[in-house]
């Protein structure tokens, strides 16, 4: 295939991931159907989860950093009465506490001790590494790792149903959150045991789940030709970062790697938090041209990203 034939255009798409597909293998659909110069994604949800899947098409790939770091809200629904290997429904039961019930009462009021920045466990069964292997493989050969903890942000939780033995939850928390570890971590506080049984993710940054295309639509779409429709542009994909407009001499000296000072004279005139990047765009607005981080100063790494 020549590099003519595939599909050309910068962007993100929202999409719907359903249950028991793996975050790759939607970005492999995806991949089959559009045939894209590059795809990926902002932030894995595990195969028994559904939901809001950010893909990133093409030059959309350079701006990953900017979906996995950016909150994320979910609904999930804990069963209490038992624990599993995997802290949700695809695993092994391994603890059990018969004849319970947990008033919804009492759980609302340990609520608060999960709210904020708090130390959790990382499950056995993640995908995050140890000693250069991932833990999940580990687990599976029987060796689990279980000082591994990590700082998380938990911003909200709430009860949003509850139906014992089954109680549903509402978070929004940082980028790592382990919530099947948080649904346990909730179960074991009540002095019960507990189990995900269901896990969707409804909001990442400034997209919601009203946003996202199942994978019929994507596919009829594609074949329709339809599909520019369902690709948000890299400018408004980011559109809640503050921007500055570019001239064409300053856009000269920005495909160096330089930025001039009348663009850092534009970026001092807004309110910038440390870690925020700014919008390097067009005179015309319609094209993202970089990500600077202006308080970085100009001896950080990865100061100014390219996107021309």
């Amino acid at each position: 295939m020549t590099p003519r034939n595939l599909f050309q255009s910068d962007g993100i798409m929202v999409v719907y991931k359903p249950v028991d597909m793996t975050s790759f293998d939607v970005v492999r659909q995806v991949k089959q159907w559009l045939k894209p110069k590059k795809i990926g994604h902002g932030g894995t949800l595990d195969p028994f989860a559904e939901g809001l899947l950010i893909l990133l098409i093409n030059r959309g790939t350079k701006i990953a950093d900017q979906f996995l770091d950016e909150d994320k809200t979910y609904e999930f629904t804990v069963i209490f009465g038992y624990e599993t290997d995997t802290l949700d429904r695809t695993g092994k039961i391994v603890h059990h506490c018969s004849g319970c019930h947990i008033e919804r009462a009492t759980i609302e009021e340990i609520l608060p001790k999960f709210i904020g920045e708090i130390s959790q466990r990382v499950p056995a069964y993640a995908a995050a590494r140890f000693q250069g292997e991932r833990m999940y493989k580990l687990a599976r050969r029987g060796i689990l790792v279980e000082q591994l903890l990590k700082r998380v942000i938990v911003h909200e939780l709430e009860i949003i149903d509850y139906r014992w033995p089954r109680v549903t939850f509402k978070a929004r928390c940082s980028k790592g959150t382990y919530v099947r570890q948080l649904g346990a971590d909730i179960a074991r506080a009540v002095g019960c045991f507990g189990t995900l049984e269901h896990l969707i993710r409804i909001q990442s940054g400034p997209f919601s789940i009203n946003d996202a295309w199942s994978l019929e639509e994507i596919k009829k779409a594609i074949n329709a030709g339809q599909v520019e429709k369902l690709i948000i542009p890299l400018v408004d994909a980011l559109s809640h970062l503050p921007a500055i407009s570019a001239n064409e001499e300053e856009i000269g000296r920005l495909k160096y790697g330089h930025i001039q000072s009348s663009l850092k004279q534009k970026a001092e005139d807004l309110t910038i938090a440390d870690s925020t990047p700014v919008r390097i765009l067009n005179s015309s607005q319609d094209t993202l041209l970089a990500l600077w981080w202006p308080s970085q100063g100009e001896t950080k790494r990865r100061q100014l990203k390219l996107l021309i």
